[in-house]
């Protein structure tokens, strides 16, 4: 049986046992992973796996089950588990599967080629990898790194005849260490990249990017505490500001009451210079999908346009709570019922590139990765700037250590003074280095 015919199996029976909606979402992922250690090749995982999540409301009660088998029996053994548990679960009016959406399949997200990648292509990989980034200097070392290669199969039925199923592949790759000079130690540094094509992976660029990072870190130096600048790299934008932000327009969170966002929307919340997109149907992006978890075609979803809040991102069930639309932005796996998640989140770069946005700085950090405490709610942040760099007079000056920087999120978006022409692939991210002035660091 297909994915399809197995989805639509589970549909039906669930029905039969008076089920009043039902939804059947599988996946196929046929995975290889290899994982570098200590400047050396450590382990070689391969995998095949299927499973399957049941979604059956009874009226408007939700039971949910999964299993990591697509065969018959055991198919059916869940769906009469969905049955029982929705029989059993408080019911809510906001319970319902979205109506049939029309769904355009997306191209360049799936190369066929990725059928026949073998563990021993990924390895050949991971081991090019590892060598162009410890023969860029003898002082480099290479603390951990993976090559994967996926290729992905995700269908979807419901009971409002809805037959979604695409492929996707994906191969990824990242490199974490440091450079060691007697007793000189740089901090760390962690390169990430990847693509949905084959003959577009480039381990070397990435090796070269982290090895050159972390020589240029040693002979960091302390500094005395400042006030000024802060120009974030694509890193520290996804660790110190897309992660606060994706938090703040998640609607589970506006209708908790935990998200800053929360009756903003219209309003300035950011720099007139900060735009920010959430587009699964980009497909340079590593979260390009056709369709969300609970099959409602993906969108582009402009979130922040020009400093002003537009919208937040729902699923069905979120929407129908606030009487809105769902934005395609159900996500999870087979392992439980659909949340609310970002796909591909954009920011759209600026105009300036970052070596004239480091010409118009008189004194501030470059921040290359942030380690510390960030709370999503309020906005608040404090810890130490890793692989930092002084800033003086439009030049960059020296790396430095033991510096600690503090502030708030929220704030920091208002006073964004500059965004680079230059982008970055973070994971399933796209952003820009940026710079934030006004910023407290705190020398030691």
């Amino acid at each position: 049986m297909t994915l399809l015919d197995i989805c639509s199996y589970a549909v039906e029976e669930a029905l039969k046992q008076n089920a009043d909606e039902a939804e059947a979402y599988t996946m196929l992922d046929k995975e290889a992973e290899i994982f570098l250690e200590s400047s050396d090749l450590k382990q070689v995982k391969s995998h095949r796996k299927t499973s399957i999540g049941i979604r059956v409301f009874v009226k408007n009660s939700l039971g949910f089950t999964s299993v990591n088998s697509i065969e018959k029996e055991k198919v059916l053994d869940a769906v009469n588990n969905a049955i029982k548990i929705a029989r059993s679960s408080p019911k809510d009016k906001h319970n319902v599967l979205p109506k049939k959406s029309k769904v355009k399949l997306l191209r360049g997200i799936y190369d066929p080629h990725a059928e026949n990648f073998e563990p021993a292509d990924a390895t050949k990989y991971a081991i090019e990898m590892l060598k162009t980034a410890c023969s860029y200097d003898r002082r480099v070392s290479v603390d951990s790194g993976t090559f994967n290669s996926s290729v992905v199969t995700h269908a979807l039925c419901n009971s409002n005849d809805t037959e979604l199923e695409e492929t996707i592949s994906v191969f990824s790759w990242n490199i974490m260490g440091m450079a060691i000079d007697e007793d000189d130690v740089s901090n760390f540094d962690f390169q990430f990249n990847g693509t949905h094509s084959m003959k577009e992976i480039d381990v070397n660029s990435t090796a070269e990017e982290f090895a050159r990072s972390v020589v240029n870190t040693l002979n960091a130096k302390k500094i005395d505490s400042l006030k000024g600048t802060m120009l974030l790299s694509p890193n520290a934008v996804h660790e110190l500001l897309q992660e606060v932000i994706t938090f703040a327009i998640n609607s589970q969170n506006v209708q908790k009451g935990t998200s800053k966002f929360a009756k903003m929307l219209g309003k300035k919340v950011a720099s007139s210079k900060l735009t920010v997109i959430d587009d699964a149907t980009f497909t340079d992006g590593l979260g390009a999908e056709s369709f969300d978890r609970e099959g409602v075609a993906h969108m582009k979803n402009v979130i922040i346009s020009n400093g002003v809040l537009k919208r937040y991102i729902y699923n069905t069930y979120t929407a129908k709570k606030d009487g809105a639309k769902s934005t395609g932005n159900a996500s999870g796996s087979t392992n439980s019922p659909p949340s609310v998640g970002t796909t591909n989140v954009i920011f759209e770069n600026g105009k300036h590139s970052l070596d004239s946005i480091i010409k118009e700085i008189k004194k501030g950090i470059v921040i290359n990765r942030f380690s510390g405490n960030i709370n999503p709610i309020n906005g608040d942040f404090s810890g130490v700037v890793k692989g930092g760099h002084l800033i003086e007079n439009g030049s960059i000056a020296s790396p430095v250590k033991e510096v600690m920087v503090a502030g708030n999120v929220f704030e920091a978006l208002k006073k964004i003074a500059y965004i680079s022409r230059e982008r970055k692939k973070i994971f399933d991210s796209f952003l820009p280095y940026i710079s934030v002035d006004g910023i407290s660091f705190t020398g030691g």
